[in-house]
């Protein structure tokens, strides 16, 4: 049991087991998030493949 304290200041337990399952919710998401981060992380670096260095395909064109 964790004891706790509201806004109220009224004291207030909360069970052992909906801590755990709270850390493990947020564990979880923050798992999700990792993995699309690297996702994300992955396709720019083959974007940036595809680009090719920064410029060496543009043109100038005084018409532009």
């Amino acid at each position: 049991m964790l004891e706790q304290i509201d806004h109220r200041g009224k004291r207030f337990t909360i069970d052992d087991a909906i801590v755990d399952e709270i850390g493990d919710e947020h564990s979880r998401r923050a798992g999700t998030l990792e993995q699309q981060a690297q996702r994300e992380a992955r396709e720019l670096e083959r974007a940036r493949a595809v680009a090719g260095p920064a410029g060496a395909n543009l043109r100038w064109s005084p018409s532009l």
